[in-house]
């Protein structure tokens, strides 16, 4: 059975009518968004939350840091006050359910699974800003009584535990740990002097967790770490181990003179094929 699905990496901002004509032009059986639709302007990202509810083709999207949360909220993230950060958590949890709705009749995903033919989709966690701490904890105690890194993990284990399809895929904002720590590693850290592995441990166990239980991981989608480093240069965008393709989405920005970014994916009985595509 061969599925065609299009990935969209971190949007920020640039989405338009021509990305609803082209993207459902291409006939793929679903659409797959990583996250971080806009920046810090709410209503830009409610904006392009209306144009992907344009789609004809499903679409499934995860959101990521920047996806519901007041910029007082990504500051305590950084600074690490999560007082500050907890103090905002109403103001979140509103914004998410404003996110869904603009987003109907497509699906915002997290900590669940969804069917694409014979492969199952699962979505990892929630608004993930990478590195080894649970980010806007507050939330994520209230919106899934989540409170460390090792429940999130959990909670994503006993969605793999229900997949009843030999085939998965995980969707993610940000990608796993275990993929490298140098700066231009597929989910590596190129903010820090001494760069580091950024991933998210709790996907990280999530996948392994699949493969134990004897499923096909076929591919893990996310984005978050800007293929473009700071600094220059240009990260690694996909990686093959263990017969598994990892991929990042973030082409950022996803306009540029080529064209508008997506990636074409291809999962056939014989492998995942990715490709870069500027329309």
């Amino acid at each position: 059975m061969h599925t065609h699905l299009i990935v969209v990496g971190d949007i920020h901002g640039h989405w338009s009518a021509a990305d609803v004509e082209q993207l459902d032009s291409e006939g793929a059986d679903a659409i797959l968004v990583v996250g971080d639709l806009a920046g810090l302007r709410w209503s830009a990202t409610l904006g392009v939350a209306r144009g992907i509810a344009a789609l004809r083709t499903p679409t499934l999207v995860l959101p990521g840091n920047h996806d519901g949360p007041h910029p007082g909220q990504l500051l305590a993230e950084v600074a690490g006050q999560q007082q500050l950060g907890d103090w905002l958590t109403g103001t979140l949890s509103r914004r998410v359910e404003a996110l869904r709705e603009a987003l109907s009749p497509h699906t915002l995903v997290g900590y669940s699974a969804h069917r694409i033919g014979g492969l199952t989709v699962v979505a990892g966690r929630p608004h993930s800003m990478g590195g080894p701490t649970l980010s806007f904890p507050g939330h994520m105690a209230a919106a899934w009584s989540i409170e460390t890194l090792e429940a999130s993990a959990e909670r994503l284990c006993e969605v793999v535990d229900a997949v009843d399809t030999e085939d998965v895929l995980f969707l993610a904002h940000n990608g796993p740990t275990g993929l490298g720590a140098t700066r231009d590693a597929i989910f590596g850290c190129d903010f820090r002097r001494e760069a580091g592995d950024w991933g998210d441990p709790d996907l990280a166990v999530a996948v392994e967790h699949a493969r134990r239980r004897g499923l096909r991981v076929r591919a893990v989608v996310a984005g978050h770490m800007h293929r473009r480093l700071r600094g220059g240069g240009q990260r690694r965008w996909r990686e093959c181990r263990d017969d598994t393709l990892y991929l990042n989405a973030a082409e950022v920005p996803r306009v540029a003179r080529q064209g508008r970014h997506h990636v074409r994916l291809d999962l056939t009985p014989e492998g995942v094929t990715a490709r870069d595509c500027w329309l």
